[in-house]
């Protein structure tokens, strides 16, 4: 319960400006509405597009024997594969998609960012679609390139 003094102060305070301009709470009304129906959107496309794919994701993965960590924070949802000297990870956020990972040598990380717009719903094919690409990256990430030949200081190709 707040103090009986400091509810009376900050009432006193703010008491001259609680007259809110109509346009202003309109504004703020159909703010609202849009955030439902883009979390709604967002919820859809989780629950019907990436958890599925997610978790078909995860037993190809499992029975192949390839190690791997599905995890959340938040509204984020992601994927960590590992192999010998490499990994990748996919993030998914209610936003964008990202897709990161490293080749062998690197000491950096390569990400790759994809962004979707939650006002209209999105198909479900844009997971799988994603998770392929993640998976593409991963498996291209592996071919190292032929050795070039290491030039002496002071002397020209």
């Amino acid at each position: 319960m707040l103090d009986k003094n400091f509810a009376k102060w900050w009432l006193g305070r703010v008491g001259p400006f609680r007259e809110v301009p109509p346009e202003k709470l309109a504004a703020e009304r159909q703010a609202l509405e849009s955030l439902h129906e883009y979390n709604q959107h967002y919820a859809e496309f989780l629950n019907m597009a990436v958890l599925p794919a997610v978790d078909d994701l995860v037993k190809l993965l499992t029975r192949s024997g390839i190690t791997h960590r599905v995890g959340s924070w938040g509204n984020q949802l992601s994927i960590r594969i590992h192999l010998t000297w490499r990994w990748g990870e996919l993030v998914i956020v209610q936003s964008h998609i990202i897709t990161e990972g490293e080749r062998r040598g690197d000491d950096s990380v390569e990400d790759h960012t994809h962004q979707y717009d939650l006002r209209d719903p999105v198909p479900a094919s844009v997971a799988e679609n994603e998770l392929q690409f993640f998976l593409s990256r991963v498996a291209q990430d592996l071919v190292e390139p032929e050795v070039e030949p290491e030039i002496p200081p002071g002397e020209g190709v």
